[in-house]
């Protein structure tokens, strides 16, 4: 700590708040406060905390109101809503820690990547309602969203991964900066006036409604490039919301033809009057989906090949996606059409993402040997490779070949916004081998299980009772050799066994298989259970399967191990074709028969050339 305090004047760095986060560097300052990147040192994650400025909290009313709201957005579990881990106070500031996230802010998004498609619009909104449902079912309005406070990340199957932050901290600020003050009163603006509802502007109560207004802003500004409502200062803008009616959409963007059914949802977002909006998120993300939803398009005609620039007027290869005369970027639906009389070329052949699960037989066959060599016993097995060599493809494969010959599958992986959750695969693995609900069921549901076990499962799905609480201590009085004293371990152990028991009682003649993915990414109280039940094992036929990077060491004794690697560079270029950069793969390929490509890189190296570029990358982004 004394050396992050020597690399920076930020006195906070190398500081260690309670809870044991250790703060590492500033990453940002807004008008709430500064954002840091910290390290919890228990669990060895890398989280973010931040701590509100200090001139923002002259009262008691204020610290109230900051704790009341953090433990209100602490109760949020959603996949879209940042999840808070802890709050509280550290030399008289308060602070939030949250979980960390690695990816870019929607402004950041819009400005970058230019104008965004109108699916991938819809998407990101409906992702940012699906937290609000959430938030808004416990009794938590935003007041504050805006394209700063959506953040998204980037899936490996494509697409975004939206997360929603700072729930509830817009009306901490709005305290503390008001004392009671109305927003329209001069010099005071809470929240931000280009995203703020009329009754807000107003200084009126403000319910979910609010936020969905917010959204219909957002949708606006996505589609159009612009702001509905867009001033010369905060009060203009404010009174605009009030008073003025959104400008024409179609007139902004004419290159979007924009459905007539999601114009009619932007303009309800943007309704002056509350109860003329939607009147819950759940509602609003509906109309989204139904507006954008594509008909039957067989007998349309194939994209034309061209673009037309809208700043200077050239044509440009429809691939390109900014013009070569002036450099301004080309609208998706900016084709130009052939002469009168003329057709337009053919398209080329197109490569279909995701590409067919090739050369992998032996690696297959493998695993078949690993299934059918079971006999009445436990045994597992473990894929691993680096990033991109298809470990997840491969074991896809095999799992679907297995249940449709009648063995039980349960696949699980990393909690999705891979902060090493505990026992969240452990958890899935579970109600998926034992047919539990979500939540895990009660003491009627696991029948047949020991009184270990069933401590075991409410420790693992947080059913705490005297019974658990006793069989724990009882575990750390006598503490089995296996378990090293780890108490709550043992019993989570317990427990996935008498899951895979009962696994195998439901199944019908097949075995059971269990895998898990990317079990270097799983965190380390499901990890431990996977590892204690391959060293004892109950008298069940299953198989345990894991994927897993080739740098991680799973621990799993006697485990039978495959290590994957690339295809063959000529194989790869014959499942992509000439269209679809094969010709890259080619140079040299001939006369070096070893040498290797990873999957993921061919599907790059296909989305490369469709964007129109010619010197491919010579391996993995």
């Amino acid at each position: 700590m004394e050396k992050l305090r020597e690399k920076s004047d930020d006195p906070l760095v190398g500081c260690s708040l309670p809870g044991g986060h250790v703060v590492i560097e500033l990453i940002d300052v807004g008008g709430m406060g500064r954002v840091y990147r910290a390290e919890q040192k228990m669990l060895g994650r890398t989280v973010a905390v931040k701590i509100i400025h200090p001139h923002l909290l002259g009262d008691e009313t204020v610290e109230a109101r900051f704790i009341t709201e953090a433990r209100a957005a602490s109760q949020l579990n959603h996949p879209n809503s940042v999840g808070v881990i802890d709050f509280g106070k550290f030399e008289g500031r308060l602070y939030m820690v949250m979980e960390y996230l690695r990816g870019r802010d929607l402004a950041t998004v819009a400005h970058e990547d230019g104008p965004l498609e109108i699916d991938r619009i819809v998407d990101i909104l409906m992702q940012a309602l699906a937290a609000l449902e959430e938030a808004h079912a416990i009794g938590i309005i935003h007041r504050d969203l805006k394209p700063e406070n959506l953040v998204l990340s980037p899936l490996r199957s494509g697409g975004d991964f939206v997360k929603v932050l700072d729930f509830g901290l817009a009306k901490v600020l709005e305290v503390a900066r008001g004392r009671g003050k109305r927003i329209t009163d001069p010099g005071m603006v809470c929240g931000t006036p280009e995203y703020m509802a009329p009754e807000q502007a107003r200084g009126d109560n403000v319910d979910r409604r609010a936020d969905l207004y917010a959204c219909g802003v957002l949708l606006f500004e996505l589609l159009g490039g612009e702001l509905p409502f867009d001033g010369g200062t905060p009060r203009e803008t404010v009174l605009m919301h009030l008073t003025k009616v959104p400008p024409d959409l179609r007139a902004l963007a004419p290159h979007r033809d924009i459905p007539d059914q999601l114009l009619d949802v932007v303009y309800k977002a943007l309704a002056k009057d509350p109860s003329e909006r939607f009147q819950s998120a759940s509602e609003f993300s509906a109309a989204l989906k139904d507006s954008t939803t594509v008909e039957d398009t067989t007998d349309r005609p194939s994209p034309l090949p061209l673009r037309r620039c809208r700043e200077c007027d050239a044509t440009m290869p429809r691939s390109q996606k900014f013009c070569g005369e002036c450099g301004s970027p080309l609208h998706v639906g900016s084709e130009v059409p052939p002469p009168p009389g003329e057709s337009a070329p053919p398209e080329p052949q197109v490569v279909q993402l995701p590409l067919p699960l090739s050369g992998r037989e032996d690696e297959l066959g493998w695993l078949w040997e690993r299934r059918e060599t079971l006999h009445f016993a436990l045994a597992s097995a473990t894929l691993a490779g680096p990033n991109g060599v298809g470990k997840t493809r491969l074991l896809n494969e095999f799992l679907s070949q297995a249940e449709e010959r009648g063995d039980r599958v349960v696949s699980v992986g990393p909690d999705p916004w891979w902060v090493e959750r505990s026992y969240y695969a452990l958890q899935h693995a579970i109600t998926g081998l034992a047919g539990l609900p979500e939540h895990g069921g009660d003491a009627s549901d696991w029948t047949g299980i020991s009184s270990d076990g069933r401590a075991g499962l409410e420790a693992i799905f947080d059913h705490e009772s005297p019974a658990s609480r006793r069989m724990a201590r009882r575990w750390a009085d006598t503490p089995p050799a296996a378990t090293e004293g780890s108490s709550t371990r043992a019993l989570a152990a317990e427990a996935l066994r008498w899951a895979l028991s009962r696994a195998q009682g439901r199944t019908d003649g097949g075995s059971v298989i269990l895998a898990i993915d990317d079990l270097h990414a799983v965190d380390g109280a499901s990890c431990n259970a996977f590892k204690d039940v391959i060293s004892e094992p109950p008298l069940v036929e299953a198989l345990l399967i894991a994927a897993h990077h080739s740098r991680f060491d799973p621990g799993w004794e006697n485990a039978e191990a495959l290590a994957l690697g690339g295809l063959p560079a000529k194989l790869g270029a014959d499942l992509i074709g000439e269209n679809g950069g094969g010709s890259a793969l080619l140079t040299g390929a001939e006369d070096d028969a070893e040498r290797r490509v990873l999957p993921m890189y061919l599907g790059q190296l296909v989305r490369y050339t469709r964007e129109g570029g010619e010197e491919p990358p010579g391996r993995l982004a």
